[in-house]
């Protein structure tokens, strides 16, 4: 029964006929929010549309989204909380001022500085320890994200994105439309996890824990996941709590946030807070082992209602899944008839496909992974065991792509 009023900046996208209004509006250039929300609004008031909720789940446009809730007087968390977050480098530096707590929210925040210039950079190196990371201020995707061991290292990185990713035309949806500022921040050792939250008026509602494999070093692309998260219960619960104060500290009161953190020998780190649901496959993998839909208790935060999660029960499944490239995977996907047989085992049940792109083409330097193939178990043993030998059928697995690595973390 509800209606759907979508904004969106390309005229010819797909959900335009899945929609029960479809407003095309650029609104791309994301330094002009303010701008662009006084527009959204009047073409609104324009069609007599009085929405009850305002929300975005792309990266981009949550400000927006938090500048025309903000305009029509509905539900969201604050316009300067969510821009808080939306800023890497700001949310670090905001947290690092938050010093009540036990632990205080600047206990997890980690040590960086804004890069604008070259100029930048060598001051940043004098006060960052190396090895450190660049990567995009308003980034998303881990596109551009880079490990270095040296000044000279961060000012060739820096010199070359800065020159290969100008706007949003040159690599759209990973942020570009906020400019291409990037960020230096402190190396932080210890296993990747992914919180997502929900909270309404400040109160946590639900939290899910999920394990990121080893990057690919130098770059920090994403390479496996699994849910539920291989940590004891007390370790879960610090990087639960961990999200949850510094959400509530950088003012992010009402939503579904996905925080990304490290946890190493000191504990929880921060890596960042993204002010919308979590992406790619973490909506559609939390509905799957623990019946919670983040979409839906988006959708009822915004309207100002409390969801109903589900108490946490014990999981109904395992998931362990891996990241496929272009660059590595596009001949045993495409040519290779990879696809059609992942396809085909997907029908039947057998593997969960998330894609973010329909071409496998690689992209260079600044490759985003373009499909998660995952596996479900009764263990987390049976579901990595099954997706290893589901990997290596299909030349997924490799020397250059050693998927049986990736899934060492997941013990």
């Amino acid at each position: 029964g509800s209606q759907i009023h979508l904004v969106e900046s390309d005229p010819a996208h797909f959900a335009a006929g899945l929609v029960d209004t479809f407003l095309p509006y650029d609104s791309r250039e994301h330094r002009r929010d303010e701008e662009h929300a006084e527009r959204v609004t009047e073409l609104l008031r324009s069609r007599g549309l009085q929405p009850h909720a305002c929300l975005s789940y792309w990266d981009d446009c949550v400000v927006l989204a938090a500048l025309v809730c903000e305009r029509l007087g509905l539900r969201c968390s604050p316009v300067h909380a969510v821009r808080v977050a939306k800023q890497k480098s700001r949310t670090h530096q905001h947290l690092q001022r938050c010093r009540r707590g036990r632990p205080p929210p600047a206990a997890f925040s980690v040590p960086c500085c804004r890069l604008r210039t070259h100029g930048d950079v060598e001051r940043a190196a004098a006060s960052v320890p190396f090895p450190a990371v660049a990567k995009l201020e308003f980034g998303a995707g881990g596109v551009g994200v880079k490990v270095v061991e040296s000044l000279e290292q961060c000012q060739e990185h820096a010199a070359r994105l800065w020159r290969d990713l100008r706007d949003d035309a040159d690599h759209p949806g990973i942020g570009l439309g906020w400019g291409n500022a990037m960020l230096l921040m402190e190396y932080v050792p210890g296993t990747e996890h992914d919180v997502d939250l929900v909270l309404f008026e400040g109160r946590l509602m639900g939290a899910w824990v999920s394990d990121n494999g080893p990057t690919r070093l130098p770059a920090c692309l994403e390479t496996a996941a699994c849910l539920p998260s291989c940590l004891p219960a007390d370790l879960q619960a610090q990087l639960v709590r961990a999200a949850l104060q510094c959400c509530l500290a950088c003012g992010l009161r009402d939503g579904v946030f996905n925080v990304e953190l490290k946890l190493g020998p000191a504990g929880p780190r921060l890596l960042e807070i993204n002010p919308r649901m979590g992406g790619f496959y973490l909506r559609d993998w939390i509905q799957e082992v623990y019946g919670a839909d983040l979409l839906l208790a988006a959708v009822l935060v915004a309207l100002g209602l409390p969801p109903v999660l589900p108490a946490r029960p014990a999981p109904r499944t395992h998931l362990a899944g891996v990241m496929c490239l272009g660059s590595e995977h596009g001949a045993a996907l495409g040519a290779g008839g990879g696809m059609r047989a992942l396809r085909e085992l997907q029908s039947r049940g057998l593997v969960r496909l998330n894609r973010l792109f329909e071409e496998t083409a690689a992209d260079g330097e600044y490759e985003e992974p373009c499909l998660s193939v995952a596996c479900a178990g009764q263990s987390r043993a049976e579901a990595c065991g099954r997706l290893l030998g589901l990997c290596q059928a299909l030349g997924i697995d490799s020397p250059r792509y050693p998927v049986e690595h990736f899934l060492s973390h997941f013990k």
